[in-house]
């Protein structure tokens, strides 16, 4: 993670910031999880106005949640006495791609496409494909990588993750993509058209590298050949105690091995 976002937080550092989001990643991934579920009886068919009103309204959802994000980051950086390091200048990139679909293109869709099915499958196809990996990733947070049960765990929630990723980021965001600029081209839309291509071609680099690429290399490098292809050794490094106690809660040494080998390589 360090590497990706071109900063040189140390081990202590980046455990620090990891605890102070803590609390705004559950907020991610429950507002994505319900913002999906108002999609939910649209995508398994229901036709009436209530089922599109909702959808509509998950669609809202993801804008106020990326709007308040966006002033958070801008508060944060502005105001904030470390607010370049905990947000640094690739994250607002990398955020401001991620928000830009939404911001630019959900009102406009809600406008003129509220009944468009493929407006409300490529809502909650986004945005549970997010709550799902997020949450695995937080759960993933908590499991001990010295104990083999454990390190199963992990392995078979990442592969669970990549399949996720893969289909609802990949494959199926390309497909619902190409319908929706068909339908654009056949409305004559092609100012939103034009937008949309540009964004989508961002969103599809961010999640290839974001979001698929990052599950399938810790699927190589926690693997049960891990050791055997040298990629890394749950035993090296120091002895920590059984128990660590930093920033006001434990950690156990297999949580920190993790922190240091899966996320803050540099």
């Amino acid at each position: 993670m360090c590497k990706a976002l071109r900063v040189k937080w140390t081990r202590q550092r980046y455990t620090e910031i990891m605890l102070n989001d803590w609390p705004k990643m559950q907020g991610i991934y429950l507002q994505h999880f319900i913002g999906g579920a108002l999609c939910l009886p649209a995508v398994l068919g229901y036709t009436d106005s209530w089922a599109a009103n909702l959808a509509c309204l998950g669609v809202l959802s993801e804008m106020g949640w990326e709007m308040s994000d966006m002033a958070d980051i801008v508060i944060t950086r502005s105001t904030a006495v470390d607010g370049k390091e905990r947000v640094p200048d690739t994250l607002v990139m990398i955020m401001s791609i991620h928000h830009s679909m939404t911001l630019t293109l959900g009102l406009p869709l809600v406008m003129k496409y509220r009944q468009l099915r493929t407006l409300h499958l490529l809502t909650f196809n986004l945005q549970w494909a997010a709550a799902l990996a997020i949450s695995a990733n937080e759960y993933c947070k908590t499991l001990d990588l010295k104990n083999q049960k454990q390190l199963w765990t992990f392995r078979i929630v990442n592969g669970i993750c990549f399949g996720i990723m893969a289909w609802m980021r990949g494959i199926y965001w390309l497909f619902l993509c190409g319908k929706l600029h068909m339908r654009l081209y056949e409305d004559e839309e092609y100012t939103m058209m034009c937008v949309g291509v540009m964004i989508y071609t961002l969103i599809t680099g961010f999640n290839v590298m974001l979001c698929i690429y990052p599950f399938g290399k810790k699927m190589l490098k926690f693997g049960p050949r891990s050791k055997e292809m040298g990629l890394v050794d749950m035993d090296d490094g120091e002895e920590l105690e059984d128990t660590k106690k930093e920033g006001g809660v434990h950690l156990s040494p297999s949580n920190n091995s993790l922190m240091e080998k899966g996320d803050t390589d540099n």
